[in-house]
């Protein structure tokens, strides 16, 4: 069967970062599926807290006090790289040719028949450049928007999540990118146990849509008082990030303070969702910028939760229920505060979503994200590349 490895210094086991978990999940059902997976990664999160599965598995990080290790995890063979901060720019140079000396090694010890990665990092770049001087296909997912004018160097085949992330690449930058959908793991995000009370928002940063969040809370205490908000403080801390939020047009007016929302409740990042799943009524997405997926979209959707979500990139793709705009000026400044006005149609939409039986449009989302058409789609793409490679050795094969 074929051989692929990931080899980026960020880490698959990186609960904070949405496209390390889509690779980490698509990487396992490769391996059930009969692929030989290994990983070389670093311990580089988008987010300290991303580091969580480790803090909480510190039986397998003391396997051994040195700086490489391995282990096992749901298929995958991993080495990891101790490094002194979790952050990518933080690394040394010193760090960084220990890694690449540790690709060379892995590449001949393992013999990969693919190589993927993420990351724009020099040490990244290298680390293509080197596996496709050895004649492995490169694979690079691009899972977000932020690519522009990025050229993919020594990258063979560039796949995404979304139609709309691959209509993204090509209108804005002549770049392909061939489109598989989402991967996961719905059992472990379905609640066994549904208790819904909340109208739920992870992760409260600036770009996610802090701002109409604030607004729609505000409107609900008196048009919709019996509601009750969750958020879920992942990426970013509502109490903390209300309070620079600004006046529509006038930012220098922070009107807002934590003890305005008196119907929001708050609890901290984890990595077990079910929880917060099972007391979810609808989630809300009103995300400001452009999202390739919604990984918490599809997830609440695998728990049967209706969602109101912005019409950014990918969501509907994702399984979103309601798709709303957002106001132009939230869009240009994520601090920006809609009106009253402008939430109007959000407010509509979620009193919508709380009274009318969406059972039916779940049933066909839940269809959508299935994993089988995904892992159909990513073999399909490959095919041709694998094709290739045993033809490149043949000669191998005589006798």
């Amino acid at each position: 069967m074929p051989k692929i490895l990931w080899m980026s210094p960020y880490s698959l086991h990186d609960i904070s970062s949405g496209a390390s978990i889509n690779c980490k999940y698509l990487l396992e059902a490769l391996a059930q599926q009969g692929y030989e997976v290994w990983a070389l990664s670093s311990f580089i999160f988008d987010m300290p807290n991303g580091a969580q599965l480790f803090t909480e598995a510190k039986d397998k990080l003391t396997l051994s006090q040195k700086p490489i290790f391995e282990l096992d995890d749901n298929g995958i063979h991993y080495i990891y790289q101790r490094c002194r901060s979790t952050f990518e720019g933080d690394q040394s140079a010193a760090e960084q040719e220990v890694y690449y000396t540790l690709l060379r090694e892995v590449l001949d010890r393992f013999a990969p028949d693919f190589c993927m990665a993420f990351g724009t990092s020099m040490l990244t770049m290298t680390c293509f450049a080197e596996a496709q001087r050895r004649g492995i296909t490169t694979i690079y997912p691009v899972l977000n928007g932020n690519h522009h004018s990025f050229a993919f160097p020594h990258v063979d085949l560039l796949l995404t999540d979304s139609q709309a992330s691959a209509e993204l690449y090509f209108r804005r930058d002549r770049i392909r990118a061939v489109p598989i959908g989402a991967f996961f793991a719905p059992e472990r995000v379905i609640a066994k146990k549904r208790h819904p009370k909340y109208v739920t928002m992870i992760n409260p940063s600036f770009e996610k849509g802090l701002a109409l969040l604030a607004r729609l809370t505000l409107v609900c205490q008196e048009r919709l008082p019996e509601v009750r908000f969750l958020v879920v403080n992942s990426r970013g801390n509502f109490a903390e990030n209300v309070q620079y939020l600004h006046a529509k047009g006038q930012r220098d007016l922070h009107p807002l303070s934590p003890q305005d929302f008196t119907n929001v409740d708050m609890t901290p990042g984890t990595t077990n969702m079910k929880p917060i799943y099972g007391a979810t009524k609808v989630l809300l997405a009103p995300s400001f910028w452009f999202e390739s997926w919604g990984r918490v979209v599809s997830e609440a959707v695998f728990n049967g939760i209706p969602v109101l979500a912005s019409t950014s990139g990918g969501l509907r793709e994702a399984g979103a229920t309601l798709s709303l705009p957002v106001p132009e000026h939230c869009r240009h400044d994520f601090l920006s505060l809609p009106t009253a006005e402008e939430v109007e149609p959000w407010v509509q939409a979620l009193e919508r979503l709380l009274k009318e039986d969406w059972s039916e449009a779940l049933s066909k989302a839940q269809a959508s994200l299935s994993g089988a058409t995904g892992l159909s789609r990513f073999n399909a793409v490959v095919q041709p590349y694998l094709e290739a490679r045993s033809c490149d050795h043949l000669h191998f094969n005589r006798y």
